[in-house]
């Protein structure tokens, strides 16, 4: 089991769990020292010595689709994958250095691109599952625009944050559409999310004094870590869940995205973006 963003918070808890649980946990992270010391601390806690350890910084797709490599050289399957990674940024706009997005970078496009890229190993599972985490935040953003995926107009932080968690439960929802026709009939696909927790989602938000104290004041509303990793760990291990796609989990159990904006014709041209976003990497 392969879980994105493993280095602290929701990602961390879902990986010390499944760790608990039995099973082979593949750790990523982005700073190497965070990582190895949340891969020690798990290992010490859980005494599984079946963990292992990576990190790879997702704000670069040339360095998903090097992790990717990685692992497909060094695993010869996958069961389940966690798209938990991803972030929150600045009310100013900023671009990665290949000219992304910086928040659809993180929580669209590498997801995107690390699942497509690992579905071969996924396919080699009896049974694998993709797990990825979106946010009830999706609902928030208002209309979207999918003709300006990457908001060069009309950019917020907290605009960017809702499209870009609304689009990747688009994408989860066409992966799972189209199993037959992508040949990954074993594979199913759900989204899930934590509700609000205390995780490291913010930090670059965290540098404005306005976010910080919005962050204090939703703090007593805030889940306990163990409840906000619930739906992954249900998702990616109950065996209730074998055989379900295309579904969306909350802390309370199954729930109905936003479906406000909703359309075929939407779903598919976030799907098409991301493809032509993400060709130079696959």
């Amino acid at each position: 089991m392969l879980v994105t963003g493993a280095s602290d918070g929701i990602g961390k808890e879902t990986a010390k769990t499944l760790a608990k649980q039995g099973h082979t946990v593949i750790l990523h992270g982005r700073n190497p020292q965070k990582t190895q010391a949340a891969y020690e601390e798990i290992k010490a806690e859980t005494g599984n010595p079946n963990l292992d350890v990576f990190t790879a910084d997702f704000l670069s797709l040339a360095a998903v689709k090097q992790f990717a490599t990685e692992i497909k050289q060094k695993y010869d399957r996958l069961d389940v994958l966690i798209n938990n990674a991803g972030a929150q940024f600045t009310d100013k706009r900023e671009e990665t250095a290949e000219g992304f997005e910086k928040t659809m970078a993180i929580n669209v496009f590498a997801p995107f691109l690390l699942t497509t890229l690992l579905l071969d190993l996924l396919k080699k599972s009896t049974s694998a599952r993709v797990v990825t985490v979106s946010s009830a935040s999706h609902s928030m953003g208002g209309k979207p625009n999918v003709d300006d995926i990457e908001l060069k107009q009309g950019y917020t932080m907290a605009k960017a944050y809702a499209f870009s968690k609304l689009y990747i439960i688009w994408i989860m929802q066409h992966f799972a559409a189209q199993r037959t026709t992508l040949r990954i009939s074993n594979i199913t696909f759900n989204t899930v999310h934590p509700g609000s927790t205390k995780s490291s989602l913010g930090r670059e938000a965290m540098k404005s004094w306005k976010w910080k104290l919005i962050y204090f004041l939703w703090q007593p509303m805030m889940l306990s870590l163990a409840k906000a990793t619930a739906p992954s760990i249900r998702a990616a291990t109950s065996p209730e869940m074998e055989g379900v796609n295309g579904n969306y989990y909350g802390p309370k159990g199954a729930e109905k995205p936003s479906q406000k904006h909703y359309s075929p014709e939407n779903e598919q041209k976030v799907w098409d973006y991301c493809v032509r976003a993400v060709e130079a990497y696959r």
